[in-house]
């Protein structure tokens, strides 16, 4: 922006730096120069007179360093006023630079683009700054998410446990949680927040903490998958987000697992001497009616027994092709590998993952509980 009240002046200067591919926009006076400022974005960079109509360029330089849409731009003085006074005047009230009136065209171009190029690096420092911060941030999340699943089973005999999360992105709406509960019992619970990212990764702390308090006050599965989808569902209705979920809990006196699946794609059983089959959901996924019912289902968990526990970013994995992996060849992998401990079975299924998806960007989060029943 030039604010020049010699119109002769003012049009070769404009004449100039609009051929040379600059936008340039033109005041006579401060007044003229503010109300500009007022209607329009801020302007990279201004070239300002000292004397003017009405308030003086150092008054008006002044007032435009408390414009906080103008704070960050730099003033160029062009003015006749050459002493050593004046020039202080003008970088004490917020100018960058101080040009003397006779002045060759050149120099003031080679001063512009200086001052251009510094602000574009202040810009480029900035988004660096601001990008290394999100990803500390992120970094944080994601150490957080992880401290927040929990894999406990301390004191539970009679089964080998494996459970592994790796989300899409950095953090994600996938959880697990498992931990005894007061009366003895083994609490498993796997959720899958619709979306993934940092939204889901929200709603994913939520969910567990309404589930940890539900396990603290009722004693069944059914029970506190009511609770939580009673206490949820608002929330869950105002961000458009539903959750599936598999909670069960392992008695070891019984050798049994009882669940709830609301909703949930990927429950697999296959008992000892049998062959795998997919556990169909007993409820709907929280978030579609306030008010649910949720069935309780009970597998038996002998020696040989075996539960798998995934979210749907394992049968919707996709290959170049497009092709997902499916139901039958995950069931197929669960057979082939039911024979190997349950870290065993985790790492068949997540190696038969990788070389399906060769190549690919994983579009899911992938969360998955292995529990095998054992002497």
């Amino acid at each position: 922006m030039v604010v020049e009240d010699d119109s002769s002046l003012r049009d070769w200067i404009s004449f100039e730096l609009s051929y040379d591919g600059y936008r340039v926009s033109e005041a006579a006076d401060g007044d003229s120069a503010l109300a500009f400022m007022d209607a329009a974005p801020a302007p990279d960079l201004i070239l300002l007179d000292v004397q003017l109509p009405g308030m003086n360029g150092f008054q008006l330089c002044e007032h435009i360093q408390k414009l906080p849409q103008m704070a960050a731009v730099p003033v160029i003085f062009l003015t006749a006023r050459a002493s050593l006074d004046d020039k202080l005047n003008g970088f004490a009230v917020g100018a960058v630079d101080y040009l003397t009136k006779p002045f060759k065209m050149v120099e003031l171009k080679a001063r512009i683009q200086a001052l251009l190029r510094a602000k574009e690096r202040q810009r480029l420092i900035g988004r660096q700054e601001e990008h290394a911060r999100r990803e500390k941030e992120m970094a944080e999340a994601a150490r957080i998410q992880r401290a927040l699943m929990s894999c406990s089973t301390e004191g539970v005999a009679g089964i080998d446990l494996f459970a592994h999360c790796n989300p899409a992105r950095i953090v994600g709406g996938d959880l697990y949680d498992i931990y005894v509960r007061h009366d003895g019992r083994l609490s498993v619970a796997e959720a899958d927040v619709s979306g993934k990212g940092m939204a889901a990764a929200m709603v994913t702390s939520e969910v567990r903490t309404v589930l940890r308090e539900a396990g603290r006050m009722l004693a069944s599965p059914a029970a506190i998958v009511s609770l939580a989808n009673a206490r949820l569902y608002e929330d869950l209705s105002h961000v458009d987000k539903l959750v599936t979920l598999f909670v069960g809990f392992y008695a070891q006196e019984t050798r049994t697992f009882l669940y709830v699946n609301a909703g949930h794609s990927v429950g697999i059983y296959r008992p000892a001497e049998g062959v795998p089959c997919i556990l169909e959901a007993t409820g709907m996924p929280l978030g579609v009616f306030e008010d649910a019912n949720f069935e309780e289902r009970v597998v038996r968990m002998g020696c040989g027994d075996l539960l798998v526990i995934c979210s749907d970013g394992y049968p919707e994995a996709t290959n170049a092709e497009g092709e997902l992996l499916g139901y039958e060849r995950l069931l197929d992998a669960i057979d082939h590998a039911s024979s190997q401990s349950a870290a065993g079975i985790v790492a068949a299924l997540n190696q038969l993952i990788a070389e399906f998806t060769t190549g690919c960007e994983q579009t899911d989060d992938q969360t998955i509980i292995v529990i095998k029943g054992k002497e």
